[in-house]
């Protein structure tokens, strides 16, 4: 009876065995004993030869696959090196894998709900834009007055303080706990989250294991430039020329000095910005020897200097006498106490006090108001400004010089009371010559010198811009058949996002990555006032659902397989590997080297050779510029934490009611 009754329920099961197998035909990542993860988590699954569960509520089975994948690898490294040490049963796993489950399907439902253009386009670069400023702002401050006996990472706190960096380890263990704990409150079936035990355990796990881990690996600097390759993966080396333009500067660079800092340091002076220095609101000027010495004289000056050392100078009766030259001091001028009636004494001309007597100049100066000793200095000779065009003669300069010297004896006689006006003083000897020396100059180079100044600058450049125009005339009907197509299936095909001006935020940000205004603030400022404006005018709708449709591909299926991938490879290089073993430097240092290489390939030619210069050192000056702020740990833990309170309110809001 037994013998007979043993194969009526084959044919049964032979029939869901065979559906299973058409399930898994389907789903050949789920098919039990093809995937080494399946025998890390569902061990049961595959003695039974049960299908895989669905990770999240919609059927995503490669991104199902790849997640299990790296879940499998965290149970191995973080869960089964302490407990298998005194169980060997599955059902911690199991458990574990079932709140995941959970956990996953819950966040894909939140997601739906999530502003992710807004999120990805308007908070995040500003998140990051202010990671640049203020680490920027710490190493100026660094070893300086303003931070005394400072590091840079408390520096850096001060300006972006986090409970969870406040005391070390012990502050960023008890943030991670309540962070967890309210997560699995959010999260987690009622009935779980009340079992004290399975709430522990896995905040346990979650916090100090899983969190704290991902926070470790995710904020070294060789992992930051590991993220920048796999993100600009596609950007391989093709401008053959560029790229040993680089070569030869990198070799120049490594044979001054390996040391970053010290090679910045060395050029100061040269074009382009440098430095590690932190964008302030006025703009920076590179004078020139000339206006710094126009600004020296500037502060020995007075504006009574002048009207002083008119009325010094004592009238001669011959009108070819010249004045006695006085020795100009160039030590700089302390301020003078405020005396009203001495200053506007001399400002009217150097006119006589009420009850002066005006009979004789040597009466005169004998009975004049006294000064206090600071007030000596403004008996000096006029100001003698250099003049701006050096290409003029000496004849030139010395008629200008004559000239200014006789207005001012003109000017000294009239205003003296009592006096009878001189006659006009004659013209010097030799004065004729050089007014006809002039008059030539006049005649002759300038009208030479002006039409090439014409020509190389009005022009030149008016024909280039006339000829570029006809051109665009001339194959304007083809462009405007591809533009028309194209903004047709873009507005038809893209939807209209919330927000405006999605482009403003990644704008201030590559301001902010390198240098742009500083580097050539002439190009940027034309480019703010005059050129996007322009474009956004003409075509700012079709940008912004361009930009929205971008993110919306970024998370798209076969891009989240991606990245989950690349963290995957990133944190266990070596899958045999258990803990991952550590690269060593000549790794790192290589792996940085080609983030800079990497992010100089995204830019186009024309703006590189715009910003960056001629010299290849000042290209890869500005790409180590633009790692610098994550070369250092413990300040990439300030962005790691920023980024996920960010994500975490956006997500659940209800861990951050005061965000709402």
């Amino acid at each position: 009876m037994q013998q007979q009754a043993q194969p009526q329920p084959q044919p049964a099961q032979h029939q869901r065995q065979q559906q299973r197998r058409g399930r898994h035909s389907k789903q050949p990542s789920h098919l039990p004993g093809t995937a080494p993860y399946l025998r890390i988590l569902f061990p049961r699954n595959i003695q039974q030869r049960e299908p895989v569960p669905q990770l999240l509520n919609q059927p995503h089975p490669d991104l199902d696959a790849e997640a299990y994948h790296f879940l499998a690898f965290l149970v191995r490294d973080f869960i089964q090196t302490w407990y298998s040490t005194f169980s060997s049963d599955p059902q911690l796993v199991t458990s574990v894998v079932n709140v995941v489950i959970e956990i996953a399907r819950e966040l894909e439902r939140r997601s739906q709900e999530v502003d992710w253009v807004g999120l990805l386009l308007l908070d995040v670069p500003e998140v990051l834009r202010r990671h640049y400023v203020d680490y920027r702002q710490a190493a100026q401050k660094l070893e300086t007055a303003y931070a005394p006996n400072q590091t840079i990472e408390s520096i850096f706190h001060g300006l972006q303080p986090h409970f969870a960096l406040q005391d070390g380890e012990e502050s960023e263990k008890e943030y991670l706990r309540q962070l967890a704990d309210e997560l699995l409150r959010i999260l987690l079936p009622k009935a779980e989250y009340e079992s004290d035990c399975v709430r522990w355990l896995i905040r346990e796990i979650l916090a100090c294991l899983v969190l704290r881990s991902l926070v470790e690996i995710l904020t070294e600097p060789d992992m930051i430039n590991y993220i920048v390759n796999t993100l600009l993966q596609d950007f391989e080396p093709t401008d053959e020329k560029y790229e040993a333009f680089l070569q030869k500067a990198a070799e120049q660079m490594d044979a001054s000095d390996d040391n970053f800092s010290a090679f910045l340091a060395s050029l100061v002076g040269s074009k382009g910005r440098t430095k590690l220095t932190h964008r302030s609101s006025t703009p920076n000027i590179n004078p020139t020897d000339e206006m710094v010495d126009l600004l020296q004289d500037a502060q020995t000056s007075s504006l009574a200097a002048a009207a002083a050392a008119a009325a010094a100078i004592p009238s001669s009766k011959n009108a070819g006498d010249r004045p006695r030259p006085i020795k100009q001091s160039t030590t700089p001028l302390s301020r003078p106490e405020r005396n009203d009636d001495v200053l506007s004494h001399r400002l009217a001309g150097a006119a006589p006090l009420v009850g002066q007597s005006t009979t004789s100049q040597s009466n005169t100066s004998a009975r004049r108001v006294p000064v206090s000793p600071q007030n000596t200095r403004l008996l000096e000779p006029p100001l003698q400004i250099p003049p701006f065009n050096r290409t003029k003669s000496d004849a030139t300069l010395r008629l200008s010089s004559a000239s200014s010297s006789n207005n001012i004896n003109s000017s000294a006689t009239r205003n003296t009371p009592g006096r009878m006006p001189n006659r006009k003083p004659q013209p010097e000897p030799g004065m004729l010559p050089k007014l006809k020396l002039k008059a030539t100059w006049a005649l002759t180079k300038a009208p030479a010198e002006y039409i090439t100044y014409m020509i190389n600058n009005v022009f030149v450049p008016f024909s280039v811009i006339l000829v570029a125009f006809f051109n665009f005339v001339l194959v304007l009907p083809s462009k405007i058949t591809l533009v028309s197509q194209s903004l047709a299936w873009i507005y038809a095909e893209l939807d209209e996002p919330e927000h405006t001006e999605l482009e403003a935020g990644i704008f201030r940000l590559v301001k902010e990555i390198f240098y742009l205004e500083e580097r050539n603030q002439v190009i940027w400022r034309q480019w703010e006032l005059m050129g996007w404006p322009l474009v956004r005018t003409l075509g700012g709708g079709a940008i912004d659902r361009v930009l929205a449709h971008g993110v919306y591909w970024i998370f798209a299926e076969p891009r989240l397989v991606t990245y989950i991938q690349a963290g995957r490879r990133a944190l266990w290089p070596d899958p045999t590997s258990s803990p991952p073993r550590p690269r060593g430097v000549d790794e790192m240092e290589k792996a940085r080297r080609e983030a800079e290489r990497r992010i100089l390939r995204t830019m186009p030619a024309i703006i590189r050779d715009t910003f960056f210069g001629e010299q290849g050192v000042h290209h890869l000056a500005a790409a180590r510029e633009a790692l610098e702020p994550f070369q250092n740990k413990q300040c990439n833990k300030h962005l790691m934490y920023i980024a996920l309170d960010l994500l975490l309110s956006k997500i659940i809001p209800e861990v951050y009611p005061d965000r709402q």
